[in-house]
């Protein structure tokens, strides 16, 4: 009775996990495309039957900008109505440096064995290169895709020229976290 019982608790911690999921929204400078995103996160809000926390995540690209509203406290802004807890990463100001400072993030508030479910919301075209980025950077987490249709005619040939780069922006992205 006494591995039955232990069977049971093993499966229901299990389960328990597995309802905790991260929902990493990727910002984008482009307005259409990040609301693109943030919508394709609200999606997955409605639709999901687990405890959500939301990670959003991107600075201000135009450091010549500074004063401007980074694209993750524009992000949140469409949330605050949710009920649900959003982590902001607001100095990110790549896709490498997304996933960069989420690893920060992940190493100091959980452990391998209480790590949630995640799923990254971006944009159709921009998973590829985004999933490779990912798994550089974080190889051990599994992850799911939520992706947004994009409007955006010349993304797709556009993304192309960033795939060369993959490897040392993760190196560099890996640097800022030491």
């Amino acid at each position: 009775m006494n591995n039955l019982f232990q069977l049971i608790l093993v499966c229901f911690v299990c389960m328990v996990s597995a309802n905790h999921t991260i929902l990493v929204v990727l910002g984008c400078a482009d307005s259409n495309i990040q609301q693109e995103r943030v919508n394709s996160a609200m999606d997955y809000i409605n639709k999901s039957n687990t405890s959500i926390k939301l990670y959003v995540s991107g600075g201000v690209k135009d450091a010549i900008l500074s004063n401007k509203e980074t694209e993750a406290s524009r992000m949140a802004k469409s949330f605050e109505d949710k009920n649900i807890e959003i982590v902001l990463d607001e100095k990110a100001k790549n896709t490498a440096e997304n996933f960069a400072y989420l690893k920060m993030y992940i190493n100091k508030n959980y452990t391998e064995d209480e790590m949630p479910n995640f799923v990254i919301t971006t944009s159709d075209y921009h998973k590829n290169r985004a999933e490779q980025i990912f798994n550089g950077i974080l190889p051990d987490v599994t992850t799911t895709w939520n992706l947004s249709k994009s409007s955006c005619i010349n993304c797709w040939k556009d993304e192309s020229i960033h795939f060369p780069n993959i490897k040392t922006d993760v190196y560099n992205a890996l640097r800022i976290i030491g």
